[in-house]
């Protein structure tokens, strides 16, 4: 109390003492003057506060929302579903030739699995007594395994797997070699082959290979799989990060050069940086070291780049890629199953475990979307493919790649580091649009039928190629389009997998008629087609695609290859002589066997063209001299302005990517040789397509149909939009004139010794024109097996032509004519039509 009567006391005085100094005068004038400074020092400093504000927000407000919009702003993509891809079978039925397959990749957080089971019994009974205390991992690895082990010997995708191909994929996840190895065995050429071929025991190699498949077991499939998972699954700091894969020799050899003992190079290819190896001193050193060698051969600088060099904790491993939905759903259903198998909580570290996890916790599965093709290379080169990237190559799937694909939608957002897009009314939400679905005039049970068929004779005629058109000659649909060899398009990457060119391929080298098939040397780290000369060199180590044509196979070559067609040619200089009233079938014309034209001869295939015969004769027995004559007869400007209205030399524009336009000469520029020599199909280059369009004009009255092979595209937004191709159409010949040539047609298959045997089937009235045209190499055109295209054009039938049948056999080795290889082809052919759609 007293203590604080004393305050008070001392208060009082204090004011005193204030009211005594306040009362002199100079003291009030100088306290007044501070005052009034201190309140226009804060006005001011408020005014530039107010000014700064203004100037933020109303001036420069767009420029700072833009900003911000940028540092807060998200754009969240959509991926809409593919298109699909329809052929119709004969009751007009659609069937689905593509589909959208979801598969899954596999992976794990390994830091999930550091910890050890809860030992807690009472508060967590379900845990299994066995477990507890004991580290997660193992239980991890024990619960996964079955499903790898189905993914890698049962199903691997959407693809039953054999028992030799379920050694083979355990072999490659584990890293191991378990079947016995061939040692690398080459063909040199000129009779010349590895040494290994006779001291190497064969039948002993393949004995030892079908024991182990055969002894090979569930129980060692899964033994190896524990034991990689258990090497797979790293928990702690990576000792190394991983940088890149490089193919540039030069490149490698350069970081090889520079010994820098931080960057190392593994399996010659894959680039790792070691953290541990560099100092902080020289850690941007390093960096820039690196970046430099990156930029100097133009490879990309990651937006991850700077962590490389930092140390880093292992935080995604993916075990397995291609999981198939029903597998996905088993590793979910075993998450569930396992949720109570509980970690514990460890509070003694730095790294503290606050909450307990499932064994499973870690474990992801992540979805992507592939392209499968259920009937595998059925219809491949009509359908072409997609990549896992989503790129579309060849085929339907990449001339309308856009509409199929649709149109990605997309969330915008205002977006928070912790929560997220926020605020409702911040969004933009635009849909995605799924894909058209294509509906192609394809037939189905057709196109079965001549596959069967040209596979079935590209054995036997030892052919490298055969491309078949079947073309509806009354609306230009296409309905059959077939190319051998073909490609499965759920695995187009064995068209790129190389192996050694061995004894069984040794014909590749010793005969030149193979030279379309690529061969391959490695140098420089690389492979490179190999030119001729090495070809040929028994120095050389060659290597072949393992599907022995490579990336050839992927060409659909009734579109995309365009080839001299030969006698099949005659019928458009025929055509066009009665259209231009310049012959008839009826006239003569004397035959001489040859025509000297400057320095070139030009002649008949066979001595039954000479003396005086009808253009007819020369027709039906494909006669050189009398295609010459009836060309003198038209001229060359009208010549060519029918070849143009016919299409060649152009794009037919039909629905398929990778078309090519062959080669007519201009009219104005084209010797006097090449115009005779045009006329009976040597000196320009047509493809299929183009020859079965311009058939089509011959037979079908006079008119040009543009060819097409969509029925329609349906819009999967509205399926009542339903689009169709709008066709182009112009007359070219007099009904007379086509009249004329069909039965001239009719005429060759049924006269023609070569034909009337091998092509026609009696009681039809089929019609046909068969072509040899020699294939050129270095400049010269060659004679004989496997130097000749043989070509056919069939009618069915010249009474009322539905079908024009346009065959192509590329180096036939049975026989070099035309008429004995794509003759047979035609006649099965008709035979199938004749009872199934006629």
């Amino acid at each position: 109390m007293n203590r604080i009567l004393s305050t008070q006391k001392q208060h009082r005085k204090g004011n005193q003492f204030l009211k005594t100094l306040l009362s002199i005068p100079w003291i009030a004038t100088l306290i007044q003057k501070r005052e009034a400074k201190l309140i226009a020092f804060f006005c001011f400093l408020f005014l530039i506060i107010v000014i700064r504000l203004f100037w933020l927000q109303v001036i420069k407000h767009q420029e700072y929302d833009s900003i911000l919009s940028k540092q807060h702003y998200r754009e969240s993509l959509l991926t809409p579903e593919r298109g699909n891809i329809y052929a119709l079978d004969k009751g007009g039925h659609p069937v689905k030739l593509t589909e959208n397959i979801t598969l899954y990749d596999l992976a794990i957080d390994p830091r999930e699995l550091q910890w050890k089971f809860e030992t807690d019994a009472k508060r967590f009974p379900n845990i299994p007594a066995q477990l507890r205390g004991m580290p997660m991992k193992p239980r991890f690895i024990e619960l996964i395994s079955p499903v790898i082990y189905k993914h890698l010997c049962e199903i691997n995708g959407m693809h039953e797997v054999s028992q030799e191909e379920c050694v083979k994929n355990i072999e490659l996840f584990a890293g191991i070699s378990l079947l016995p190895k061939k040692p690398e065995l080459f063909y040199f050429g000129s009779g010349m082959a590895s040494s290994e071929y006779e001291t190497f025991k064969f039948e002993e190699y393949e004995q030892n290979y079908q024991n182990i498949i055969q002894q090979f077991t569930k129980e060692k499939a899964l033994s190896h799989i524990t034991n990689k998972l258990d090497q797979k699954i790293k928990i702690g700091i990576k000792s190394q990060n991983y940088l890149g894969y490089f193919t540039e020799p030069k490149f490698l050899e350069e970081v090889r050069s520079k010994a820098l003992p931080y960057l190392n190079i593994e399996a010659d290819h894959y680039l790792y940086i070691t953290p541990t190896l560099i100092s902080s001193s020289s850690k941007d050193t390093a960096k820039k070291t690196v970046e430099s060698l990156l930029k100097k051969w133009k490879y990309p600088i990651g937006h991850n780049f700077d962590k490389l060099f930092e140390q880093q904790e292992w935080k995604y491993i993916k075990l397995i890629s291609g999981l198939n939905p029903a597998l996905a759903q088993e590793v979910r259903e075993l998450k569930i199953t396992h949720l109570h198998e509980l970690s514990e909580i460890d509070r003694s570290n730095e790294k503290k475990k606050l909450t307990r996890t499932p064994v499973l916790y870690g474990l992801v599965l992540e979805p992507f979307v592939t392209r499968y093709y259920p009937y595998g290379d059925f219809m491949a080169n009509i359908l072409g493919y997609v990549n896992r990237n989503g790129v579309a190559f060849y085929g339907i799937e990449e001339y309308f790649d856009t509409i199929l694909k649709g149109k990605k939608g997309e969330i915008k957002g205002r977006t928070s580091a912790w929560l997220g897009n926020i605020g409702s009314n911040e969004f933009e939400i635009a849909n995605p649009i799924n894909g058209h679905d294509i509906y192609l005039t394809i037939d189905i049970g057709l196109q079965r039928e001549v596959e069967r068929i040209v596979k079935e004779q590209l054995d036997f005629l030892r052919a490298d190629a055969i491309s078949v058109l079947v073309t509806n000659a009354k609306n230009g649909e296409v309905k059959a389009s077939v190319n051998a060899p073909s490609f499965d398009p759920n695995s187009y990457n064995d068209a790129y997998t190389l192996v050694p060119l061995g004894l069984e391929h040794q014909y590749i080298l010793d005969d030149l008629t193979y030279i379309d098939i690529p061969v391959y040397l490695y140098t420089g780290g690389d492979y490179r087609l190999a030119t001729l000369s090495e070809r040929v060199s028994p120095e050389e180590k060659k290597y072949l695609a393992k599907n022995i044509y490579g990336s050839q196979v992927f060409v659909d070559k009734n579109i995309s290859v365009a080839f001299e067609p030969g006698s099949i040619f005659k019928a458009f200089t025929v055509a066009i002589g009665m259209d231009t009233d310049e012959t008839s079938f009826e006239e003569s014309y004397n035959d001489e066997g040859s025509v000297k034209v400057g320095a070139y001869n030009i002649k008949n295939a066979s001595r039954i063209c000479e003396g005086y015969n009808s253009f007819l004769h020369a027709f039906v027995h494909s006669c050189n001299v009398g295609m010459v004559r009836i060309v003198q007869r038209i001229g060359k400007y009208a010549f060519y302005n029918y070849l143009e209205k016919l299409g060649f030399g152009e794009l037919t524009n039909i629905e398929l990517a990778g078309e090519k336009e062959g080669f007519v000469d201009k009219v104005n520029i084209v010797s006097f040789a090449r115009f005779l020599n045009n006329s009976f199909g040597q000196g320009l280059t047509t493809t299929q397509i183009q020859l079965a369009a311009a058939y089509i004009a011959l037979v079908n009255g006079g008119e040009y149909l543009q060819p097409t092979i969509i029925e329609k595209i349906v819009d999967n937004e509205n399926p009542q939009r339903i689009s169709t191709v709008l066709q182009k159409k112009h007359t070219i010949f007099k009904s007379s004139s086509s009249n004329a040539i069909k039965e001239g047609l009719f005429n060759v298959i049924n006269t023609n010794p070569e034909l009337k045997n091998t092509a026609n089937l009696s009681g039809f009235h089929l019609g046909a024109k068969s072509g040899t045209a020699q294939i050129s190499f270095r400049g010269k055109y060659q004679r004989g097996e496997g130097r000749t295209n043989g070509t056919f054009a069939g009618i069915i039938t010249t009474q009322d032509p539905k079908y024009v049948v346009n065959i192509w056999v590329r180096r036939p080795r049975r026989s070099q004519w035309g008429g004995f290889t794509a003759g047979p082809i035609f006649k099965q052919i008709a035979q199938y039509l004749l009872t199934y759609d006629m």
